[in-house]
């Protein structure tokens, strides 16, 4: 698995202080489950978004056509005759 990027980082970051701000604004005086669940459920959506599936430009893809343009070799220039230098 590939490791995230900065800006996959930066964005499932945001995720999680964004929604543990909004979940702490709506509730009125959070428990200590609740505040345990509102973090648990942050953390899940932040690594989520930042390591979604389709994220990546592989994941478009399908399978058959990354192993297949993986493995194809490209073909080799055509030789080119060189004129001869006389000296």
């Amino acid at each position: 698995m590939p490791h995230p990027t900065p800006l996959q980082i930066a964005h499932g970051s945001a995720t999680v202080i964004s929604i543990t701000l909004l979940s702490l604004f709506v509730v009125d005086e959070p428990s200590v489950a609740a505040l345990a669940a509102i973090a648990v459920v942050a953390l899940l959506l932040g690594a989520f978004t930042a390591l979604a599936p389709w994220r990546g430009p592989a994941a478009r893809r399908p399978a058959a056509q990354v192993t297949a343009s993986a493995t194809r070799a490209e073909p080799a220039p055509a030789a080119v005759p060189r004129p001869r230098v006389r000296a």
